[in-house]
């Protein structure tokens, strides 16, 4: 008896297997909101302007530069002064620098002061947190399927509280810096084991219902920061909550059971067959005891021997009793196993570039939404509810749609909406202004990356073998990572060109929309869970 059978008969929901899931869900969800809050503890949106010499003001010292289509105070640069009288010459901040928070918010930038020279240094803060993650990626997915999803995602969480911590009462940037990056590392341990502890929890007909739960978790990670920022307007008090707030999960996730997928793949077959028999218990249902769980041999593929075999019941049955009986030794995976057959290969490099992309684009918007004309806080609230929907909507769409067509229109409408943040001017001839066109055009963005996000997820799940679950999500998340380091500098050139970094992301979207439909599609399609199930053509 498979996984699917065996959870076919204890049923995918009982109070016993809620407390599991919503212990991971939290975690999922509070890992989360250590990436989702740096537009608010490294923001760099709060205006600025240098410190005047003493006996003048700010207004007198201050020179006006045309951006954005008006004049605007300078703010790394001032008007010098000799024996006391103001020259027309101009040089660099010589007094530090005044913050105008318009909530008396603080940031990262602000109290070390990453601006003017230093400000590509708060991008390389949040760039550096993300070549972590990148990382950690590879090397969590790895020890995720060597040594259990539970194991790595507990430990991880400790870790998480821990840097976090540190991070909040550091006033070093440099030492903040190698903390962040610590931080991006041990995210995925907690991220994706808890994803994929999630997901290999439902059988094949409720393995959707499954994701749409679990990417909910993400979405209430951001409705929670928005809400935090606004009302812990001290970047080091939120970073410190948001640390400590991941400590208790970490129990409850190491006494919560172990996915049972891996469990069987690893060949420890009685302590799957006991959570079965527990899980039923729970739910007082009986449980066959002469039943016991088995996995999928890893058959070498022989197509001359199999051209010779009969078609009879007692052959095929007497088969399957030899493979069993003479399982092969469990053979250790790693990343290069995704590139070893020619259709693995091919699913694997579209996957990597979905995650590339839609990481890019995910991120790119965040940050973007607080740099926004208006009210940053109710820019970012409504671009995390823009995106709370989705995980609805798609549930609707890709039972009806399948996987591969809807992610093909969610590329293209993320893509569109770019090219709307990137050309639409601030304001027309007439004078009209166009703020708020602008930032719905952002939110359709939001909500269409967002729509990707998941759905490439998802995809990604389906298409890898449970032997390479854990590692093909792990390297996919380390490529889309790379997605993620690139977004802050992508950003950062809407100071040379202001359409620049939408007009970058719009066009890579396009390009994804043609791999896409390459790709297989996995509605209704059993998980993989040997390495030859994932290394077939599939059937039209």
């Amino acid at each position: 008896m498979d996984v699917d059978t065996g959870l076919g008969i204890v049923g995918n929901f009982g109070w016993l297997q809620a407390i599991v899931f919503l212990a991971n869900g939290l975690a999922f969800s509070i890992s989360a909101m250590q990436l989702t809050s740096m537009p608010f503890t490294i923001d760099q949106s709060i205006d600025f302007y240098c410190n005047p010499p003493p006996g003048f003001t700010a207004n007198q010292t201050t020179p006006l530069i045309y951006k954005d289509g008006g004049y605007v105070r300078d703010g790394c640069n001032v008007y010098g002064v000799s024996n006391g009288t103001l020259t027309d010459d101009i040089m660099k901040c010589q007094n530090g620098w005044k913050y105008m928070a318009e909530h008396g918010e603080t940031s990262s930038v602000t109290d070390l002061n990453l601006v003017c020279d230093s400000s590509v240094l708060a991008s390389l803060l949040m760039s550096l947190q993300f070549v972590g993650v990148a990382l950690g990626s590879v090397v969590m997915g790895q020890a995720g399927d060597t040594f259990g999803r539970r194991l790595v995602a507990m430990v991880s969480t400790a870790f998480i509280a821990l840097f976090g911590t540190v991070i909040s009462f550091t006033w070093n940037v440099y030492l903040m810096a190698v903390l962040r990056f610590c931080l991006g590392f041990v995210l995925p341990g907690c991220l994706i084991g808890c994803y994929v502890r999630m997901i290999e929890m439902f059988t094949t007909e409720k393995r959707l219902l499954g994701h749409v739960l679990a990417q909910n978790f993400w979405a209430v990670g951001i409705l929670l920061i928005a809400m935090f920022a606004f009302l812990i307007p001290n970047w080091r008090h939120l970073q410190l909550i948001i640390s400590l707030g991941i400590l208790p999960f970490g129990p409850l996730l190491w006494y919560s059971y172990e996915s049972l997928r891996w469990l069987v793949q690893k060949d420890r077959l009685q302590e799957a067959g006991a959570i079965l028999e527990r899980i039923a218990k729970s739910k007082n249902i009986h449980y066959p005891p002469g039943f016991q769980l088995t996995r999928k041999p890893q058959k070498n593929i022989n197509h001359d021997s199999e051209s010779n075999l009969s078609d009879s019941g007692e052959e095929v049955e007497a088969m399957a009793k030899s493979l069993d009986e003479k399982r092969a030794p469990f053979k250790k995976y790693n990343v290069l196993d995704l590139f070893r057959t020619r259709v693995l290969m091919k699913n694997t490099l579209i996957i990597f570039l979905c995650w590339f992309v839609m990481d890019a684009v995910y991120y790119a918007l965040l940050f973007y939404s607080t740099l926004l004309a208006g009210n940053k806080y109710l820019n970012f609230f409504l671009m995390a509810l823009a995106e709370t929907p989705v995980y609805f909507i798609d549930f609707f769409i890709v039972r009806r749609f399948g996987r591969k067509r809807p992610l093909v229109f969610f590329f293209f409408a993320s893509g569109v909406a770019c090219f709307l943040v990137a050309f639409l001017p601030f304001e027309t001839a007439s004078g009209t202004n166009l703020t708020t066109l602008i930032v719905a055009s952002a939110m359709v963005g939001k909500f269409y990356s967002s729509a990707t996000f998941e759905l490439t997820i998802l995809v990604g799940a389906e298409v890898f073998p449970t032997v390479l679950r854990y590692i093909g999500t792990g390297s996919a998340a380390t490529i889309g990572r790379v997605g993620a380091i690139v977004a802050p500098f992508v950003v950062y050139l809407k100071e040379v060109v202001y359409f620049l970094p939408m007009t970058i992301l719009g066009a890579s979207t396009l390009v994804v929309c043609v791999c896409v439909t390459m790709l297989p599609e996995t509605k209704g399609k059993p998980l993989p869970e040997t390495y030859e199930d994932s290394s077939k053509e599939p059937r039209v």
